[in-house]
């Protein structure tokens, strides 16, 4: 796996770095809520916004991979009038 993994560009490297992030993330404020009456921690209420807030930065992170990709592959496929609409407007 760690080959397959280094062979990818930096922007697949960062996308799986950050999805990883994510999920241990999520991860562990799963394991402290499940733990909480063990380590006495009252107050959880800070924890409830990390999961939406990490699981909203992983879908930027998807939509600019999206979008990176649409405009890659108009200039490697020279549809230079749908580029020209992506770069000015960013929408097509």
């Amino acid at each position: 796996m760690k080959r397959v993994l280094f062979r990818r560009g930096f922007t697949d490297r960062m996308y799986y770095y950050n999805f990883v992030a994510v999920h241990v993330i999520v991860g562990a404020v799963v394991l402290l809520t499940a733990l909480s009456g063990i380590l006495g921690i009252t107050d959880m209420s800070a924890l409830a916004a990390v999961p939406p807030c990490a699981y909203a930065e992983l879908g930027i992170h998807t939509g600019f991979i999206v979008w990176k990709a649409k405009v890659e592959n108009c200039r490697k496929n020279k549809d230079m009038g749908r580029l020209e609409k992506l770069e000015t407007e960013g929408d097509l």
